[in-house]
C-alpha cells in the first residue's frame, strides 16, 4: 500500500511540475523598408522598463535586449525582413523598431522626436510613443505582425 501511494504521489508531483511550467510564446512579423539608407535596424522585443530606457537620447543601442539587422544590398532590393522571437515568457511588451541610419549607435532624439526612422507594432501618431498605446499583453503566439519603416 505503502508503495503505490508513494506512486501516485510522485506522479501527481510530476504531473502538477507540467502544469505549472512557465509558458512561452513567439511573437513573429516583417519589417517593410520604405527608404534607401545604411547603419542596422534594431528590433526589439520590449518591457516597459526597457522601453523607458530604450527611448532616453544618446541610449546605446548595443544595451538592448534586439536583434540587429544589418543593412545590405540584398535587404535593400527585397524592401522587407522578417524577425521571429522565440520562447518568450507571458507578459506585456512592445514591438518597437528603431533604424541607425547616421550609424552612431545611439537612439538620436531632436526635442520630442526621434532623428532617425522607427516603427512599432501598434501604429502611433505621436513622435514619441506613449507605453499604453504601443503595449500587448502576450498569452498566445503572435505571428503576421507588420511594421513600416
Amino acid at each position: 500500500m505503502f508503495k503505490k501511494a508513494m506512486l501516485f504521489l510522485a506522479s501527481f508531483l510530476l504531473a502538477s511540475a507540467f502544469a505549472y511550467a512557465e509558458e512561452k510564446f513567439t511573437v513573429s512579423g516583417e519589417v517593410t523598408i520604405q527608404y534607401d539608407y545604411d547603419g542596422d535596424i534594431y528590433i526589439c522585443l520590449l518591457t516597459m522598463e526597457e522601453f523607458r530606457v530604450f527611448i532616453i537620447p544618446g541610449h546605446e543601442l548595443s544595451q538592448s535586449p534586439c536583434k540587429v539587422i544589418q543593412m545590405n544590398t540584398d535587404l535593400k532590393k527585397a524592401g522587407k525582413v522578417s524577425f521571429t522571437f522565440d520562447n518568450i515568457p507571458k507578459g506585456t511588451y512592445c514591438v518597437f523598431t528603431y533604424w541607425d541610419v547616421n550609424m552612431n549607435g545611439e537612439v538620436d532624439r531632436k526635442g520630442y522626436d526621434f532623428n532617425e526612422p522607427w516603427g512599432s507594432y501598434k501604429e502611433t501618431i505621436h513622435r514619441i510613443p506613449p507605453w499604453g498605446e504601443i503595449k500587448f499583453d502576450l498569452e498566445k503566439d503572435i505571428t503576421g505582425i507588420k511594421i513600416k519603416m
